[in-house]
């Protein structure tokens, strides 16, 4: 079983990817995607609800994606997280307010008790103006500024991380996407290594 993690801003191709990921195994794959969380709640209670989040999922892949499916067979054989708990280095700092300190050790406890040697965490980046340019208005970024903060912390947050397998992939070229089938080759790659 794989435990892949997607991560990076939005419009980066985090979709695109996941689907030449799936293309390009023969596995059944369960995709998660971590969406914003409920509105109304204080920054606090924000940070704890997403972690509670993240730790049901780990359970969940923990339980039915190794015990359960090889007792029985029925589960995907791999997991693909689009976005994960690292997106909360990110967004608490730069919305909610919260301290660095705080969403550090949150992620070390997490990541220590939920960590496995099948684990990918790919972190999807790209030039500042390139990112600002694919801004469709429903980001939490909107500036070139926060555009350049977010790319900084998701860089500082995938080097927190101790996740045994990473890579940053950098998905523009001059003012372009890199090509689809080059980015994915290079994932390819660093999975099956």
């Amino acid at each position: 079983m794989k435990h892949i993690i997607i991560e990076g801003g939005d419009r980066l191709g985090k979709d695109t990817l996941i689907r030449g990921i799936q293309d390009s195994y023969e596995d059944n794959w369960t995709i998660r995607h971590f969406g914003k969380p409920p509105k109304g709640m204080s920054p606090k209670e924000t940070l704890d609800f997403q972690f509670d989040v993240f730790y049901k999922e780990a359970i969940f892949v923990d339980y039915f994606m190794n015990e359960f499916s090889d007792e029985y067979g029925y589960y995907d054989n791999s997991i693909i997280w689009n976005r994960s708990h690292l997106g909360e280095y990110v967004y608490s700092q730069m919305f909610r307010g919260i301290a660095k300190r705080e969403i550090k050790e949150r992620i070390k406890l997490f990541e220590t008790r939920n960590l496995s040697s099948n684990m990918y965490l790919i972190t999807l980046t790209a030039s500042p103006y390139f990112f600002l340019s694919k801004e469709d208005g429903d980001s939490f970024s909107q500036s070139l500024e926060q555009k350049t903060r977010e790319l900084e912390l998701f860089k500082e947050a995938h080097n927190l991380s101790i996740i045994p397998h990473k890579k940053i992939v950098k998905v523009d070229y001059e003012g372009e996407f890199r090509s689809k089938e080059k980015i994915l080759e290079s994932i390819i790659n660093f999975i099956n290594e």
